[in-house]
């Protein structure tokens, strides 16, 4: 299971800023962590809605121009988030073209 910080116990009561792997938004959180709350669904999804809204937010993402060009290759994905993650971001980016 590929972690990236997700409900991280807190690291204390100080806020720590992080810079998402996905959008390269700069958050606040208590818990460090690579993913920001809007793009945590391209990891976490679970059913049919949730794989649909993690499609969603990397087409618009692409649509933006903010997914990184490293996300494009399918064997990084694979090696860097697993199958599930995988398979979000390639039928997100094949459904952009």
């Amino acid at each position: 299971m590929v972690h990236f910080g997700i409900n991280n116990p807190r690291t204390g009561k100080s806020m720590v800023y992080n810079k998402c792997i996905f959008c390269s938004d700069i958050y606040a959180t208590n818990a460090k962590s690579t993913v920001c709350d809007k793009c945590v669904i391209v990891l976490t999804w679970v059913s049919g809605m949730n794989y649909l809204a993690a499609v969603n937010r990397v087409s618009a993402l692409i649509k933006s121009n903010k997914l990184d060009s490293k996300l494009r290759n399918e064997n990084y994905c694979k090696t860097n988030f697993g199958s599930r993650a995988t398979q979000v971001i390639m039928d997100a980016i094949d459904s952009s073209k």
